[in-house]
């Protein structure tokens, strides 16, 4: 079974984390390559990384990839999910982790950048 969370930092409002919440779900119903979709928050939200992934793997999940919902390469992106998994990695062998490319690396953050500029023309 492969699951898929998603990763954002958190926020003290609730309206930020709701968002995020709400285009992880809306993404599960257009994904079918994955048996598990979960959101999950780096800090100061809930799910943790940590919860999201022990939920994904009481499910069944044997392979968990992980997408950091990050606009850039920071110390979040290069160390602090890393470590999380890391941690995850020692704590269940049975299970294959990988880490995605942040979203700020993605080939189309350019064209979604120009479409939103075209539009408020």
């Amino acid at each position: 079974m492969k699951a898929l969370i998603f990763v954002a930092h958190g926020s003290k409002k609730e309206l930020s984390n709701n968002e995020f919440i709400s285009m992880v779900e809306s993404i599960k119903q257009r994904v079918n390559s994955y048996d598990i979709i979960k959101a999950s928050f780096l800090e100061i939200a809930e799910p943790s990384i940590n919860d999201a992934s022990k939920r994904a793997i009481e499910a069944g999940a044997k392979e968990i990839y992980y997408y950091p919902f990050f606009l850039n390469s920071g110390r979040h992106v290069a160390v602090d999910i890393p470590n999380i998994i890391y941690t995850l990695k020692n704590s269940y062998d049975d299970v294959e982790f990988k880490i995605l490319e942040h979203f700020g690396k993605s080939e189309y953050i350019e064209d979604i950048v120009l479409k939103d500029i075209y539009r408020s023309r």
